[in-house]
């Protein structure tokens, strides 16, 4: 049945410790991306904020 499966059979388990370190990465690299595309829109957000209150020091400067 595994040799259907394609899977290969294992008998010393050094097989688990890499399947262990993959899934491992696999978990971690999508958290990792994930927080990169956040700091992105954060900085963005930021930036804009930024540029708003520039702009709403002029619309409330007194007329001379």
């Amino acid at each position: 049945m595994e040799v259907l499966l394609a899977q290969h059979v294992m008998d010393d388990g050094g097989g688990s410790l890499v399947l262990s370190i993959v899934a491992l990465v696999g978990m971690i690299i999508p958290f990792v991306v994930l927080g990169w595309v956040c700091w992105i829109f954060w900085k963005a957000k930021k930036r804009d904020e930024a540029e708003e209150r520039r702009a709403a020091e002029w619309r409330n400067a007194p007329s001379s």
